[in-house]
């Protein structure tokens, strides 16, 4: 097992100063930031429907990556210190088109990006798409060159999962997944 560690400095609370709204039936549990090298990173802690959601983002002036969403603060901090160690250790799903801040105030309401987006190394790449029936769940695609394989339709920290150790089996070389 590896000794992993955050490098990042202490999580600060960061909540914005100007007063904001939140999607219905969400409810902002905090807002934390912290740095490390070239690196900027915000943790989202929220409850929705009395589940608890802990969003990871990546931001640099190349732009804003979702790294997951988890149960704990603690599954957040491991996939910081993955990052910390080695970005492309972490499948960190890019926010086309997005600057700054990946969590902002926009028209007076709380904005961030949900676990969606596309990584992508070389002719491999991630994407996480809401499914096209319902938009709680996410479509999971791996693709390779030329060859595509659909990873499932599942709920969000379900969906994260699902790709993290999917990469994770192909990277240590598992050939049974």
């Amino acid at each position: 097992m590896r000794n992993l560690k955050v490098l990042a400095g202490g999580w600060q609370n960061c909540q914005p100063d100007e007063p904001f709204a939140l999607p219905d039936g969400e409810q902002l549990l905090a807002l934390e930031c912290c740095e490390y090298e070239d690196w900027r990173y915000q943790r989202l802690a929220l409850k929705r429907s009395g589940e608890t959601f802990q969003y990871l983002y990546a931001m640099s002036s190349e732009g804003v990556w979702v790294l997951g969403v988890f149960d704990t603060p603690g599954q957040a901090d491991f996939f910081l210190a993955l990052h910390n160690e080695n970005p492309l250790m972490v499948p960190a799903l890019l926010q086309a088109g997005m600057e700054g801040d990946a969590v902002r105030v926009e028209q007076g309401r709380l904005c961030y990006p949900q676990y969606e987006g596309l990584y992508r190394v070389g002719f491999k790449s991630y994407q996480v798409d809401p499914d096209t029936d319902d938009s709680s769940l996410k479509s999971l695609l791996y693709v390779d060159r030329y060859n595509s394989q659909g990873l499932g339709v599942l709920p969000e920290k379900e969906a994260c999962l699902k790709i993290y150790s999917h990469f994770d089996g192909r990277l240590r070389g598992c050939k049974m997944c």
